[in-house]
């Protein structure tokens, strides 16, 4: 078990959809959780993708009661196996979205998750929708991490460069920093162009690019998920 510190809370973000923040999401939870880590998954899209991946039916209560307070955090709380658990997205989540961002509900978000939900896990992680609205900005607003998956399509690309600046200005809501890292991910194997790719991306964000590429689908292997949670804990980049 890597020597983790204080608890962790990760959101896993991107501005677009399809760039593979689900995929990770799921991968490292479970192999976290392996390593001996108490695990806390929250799918907070209202598209759900998550919970399904799980095998949740997209009727079950979730984050949108917890973020309601109508129900207790641990309620709504599904056990996977011994070390990883899922709050599920909820049927009714998609209404926070239609609300203004509003740091009143950030720092809802971040007690809720720090008084009672925390004490019962290592590390959470957090499957976001966009940041540009009310559920993203809360997660920025609630995390100590900020993972961003990078892949070379432009709409992934895009969706990175649009979330900086609403990224700057949610910062500076916070008491705190945050600890912003990006994730290669779905790079074609066994070409120069991930290296070309990745050198250039860690010339714009030194510091920010974590080691591990994940390439492929057909390529990506549990070991590859396992590294890339080390240099998520250990804040190894290039």
């Amino acid at each position: 078990m890597v020597g983790l510190g204080t608890k962790r809370i990760i959101a896993v973000m991107n501005q677009t959809h399809d760039v593979g923040k689900t995929t990770i999401t799921a991968n490292m939870g479970v192999i976290l959780a392996e390593m001996g880590y108490r695990v806390l998954m929250l799918d907070l899209d209202p598209q759900s993708d998550l919970t399904r991946q799980f095998g949740v039916s997209e009727t079950q209560i979730g984050m949108d009661a917890l973020l309601s307070f109508k129900d207790d955090a641990r309620d709504l709380i599904l056990p996977l196996s011994e070390q990883l658990s899922l709050i599920a997205s909820g049927p009714e989540l998609h209404l926070f979205e239609q609300q203004t961002p509003s740091i009143k509900l950030g720092v809802k978000l971040k007690q809720l998750l720090t008084s009672t939900i925390q004490s019962d896990a290592d590390i959470i992680l957090i499957d976001c929708a966009a940041i540009s609205g009310l559920l993203g900005t809360n997660a920025v607003l609630a995390a100590s991490d900020m993972l961003i998956p990078v892949s070379a399509e432009h709409g992934a690309l895009r969706g990175m460069i649009k979330m900086l600046p609403v990224l700057q200005r949610v910062s500076k809501l916070r008491s705190d920093s945050i600890r912003l890292w990006l994730c290669l991910n779905r790079l074609p194997d066994g070409t120069d162009f991930a290296y070309q790719f990745g050198d250039l991306l860690t010339q714009y964000f030194p510091k920010r690019v974590l080691k591990t590429v994940i390439y492929d689908n057909a390529s990506a292997n549990p070991a590859d998920y396992q590294s890339l949670a080390n240099d998520l804990l250990l804040g190894r980049a290039d």
